[in-house]
């Protein structure tokens, strides 16, 4: 890899993944408005490699920058933090234990280190499901919220600079984490090292090679030059795994994949209602009737020990039509 230039709160990376600074801009992304001034320019472009293809912002923002985004001191990102992370944590719960379904299959018990953990909500659902359970948190903040709300055992820092032994843990795992990183390679090789042999690693991330994420373009609710570095297709992450030392077991969509596949294929037609169909109308009719009519906003349901409301309905709808533009790759650290 040739080396970084660091300018200005800015720095310019080769390809993470062959090595190459040879690159096409794709799209040229501003900032939020309450970004304005804050990482070092306002408008990034998202480059891609002429060699591998693979999809990065550069020029992007360097390590202090990084660091001051990751204290969510930005009154936006606080509040996104809220109410996806901590108030609605319970919307997550059908994902994680889908998740773990398919982890059984391959490793159904040992020791569990969660990359990037957050608010440690799957923490909680694998340590349910019998697990030994660790996590990691560069965030200051969710690292002091899953061990004073949770008791869970979060090391706070970077995994690299950790100093965790080798083939300690069974399984590691890293959700919506690997766009983030300023070096996905570096990331999964310390995950492999971490692994015992045979060990799994389960990384999920956005999917740019997607249908929707291709057909919205630069408007892709994805798109985010500040906290998404790196955007991986299914190809070039399986390609990133492979030459970090991982065999490729099993891809799927975070909401469709699961344990055999005829759930699976449930999983896609009833992902197709909600996403496509119930999306559609939530988007198109609920939400422009309930701005006119505000009232038809005061309701709530309750479903297990999870609820549903108008808030939780428009967050969870967000505002584009789309369908499995994320991913899950299960993989075999080889030894």
């Amino acid at each position: 890899m040739s080396e970084q230039v660091t300018t200005k709160g800015i720095e310019h990376v080769c390809c993470n993944l062959c090595g190459a600074d040879d690159t096409a801009v794709r799209y040229h992304m501003p900032v939020r408005d309450d970004q304005l001034g804050d990482y070092g320019q306002d408008v990034w472009n998202i480059v891609q490699c002429r060699r591998c293809g693979l999809i990065y912002t550069n020029p992007r923002p360097d390590a202090a920058a990084l660091a001051t985004y990751y204290t969510f001191a930005n009154e936006w990102d606080y509040q996104f933090v809220q109410d996806w992370f901590i108030e609605n944590a319970d919307l997550q719960r059908p994902t994680w234990q889908r998740y773990l379904r398919v982890m059984r299959q391959y490793v159904p018990s040992g020791k569990l280190l969660d990359v990037g953990c957050g608010a440690g909500t799957f923490l909680l659902e694998a340590q349910q499901a019998g697990y030994e359970v660790y996590g990691q948190e560069v965030s200051p903040y969710f690292a002091e919220y899953g061990r004073a709300a949770h008791n869970l055992h979060i090391y706070k820092g970077e995994l690299e600079s950790l100093d965790l032994a080798a083939n300690t843990f069974d399984i590691t795992t890293a959700f919506d984490v690997i766009e983030h990183h300023p070096d996905p390679r570096q990331l999964l090789q310390q995950m492999h090292h971490l692994l015992k042999p045979g060990g799994l690693v389960v990384i999920s991330t956005h999917d740019i090679g997607n249908y929707y994420a291709r057909l919205y373009g630069a408007r892709w609710r994805y798109l985010n030059p500040v906290g998404h570095l790196v955007y991986f297709t299914r190809q070039t992450l399986q390609t990133m795994l492979r030459q970090t030392g991982f065999q490729v077991l099993q891809v799927g969509g975070i909401h469709t994949i699961d344990a055999g596949k005829t759930a699976v294929a449930r999983n896609k037609i009833t992902q197709f209602s909600r996403v496509i169909l119930l999306r559609t109308l939530i988007i198109g009719l609920y939400k422009p009737v309930t701005r006119h009519l505000p009232r038809l906003t005061h309701w709530q349901i309750q479903r297990g020990s999870a609820t549903l409301n108008h808030k939780k309905l428009l967050l969870r709808a967000g505002s584009q039509i789309i369908m499995d533009d994320d991913m899950v790759i299960l993989a075999q650290a080889q030894k």
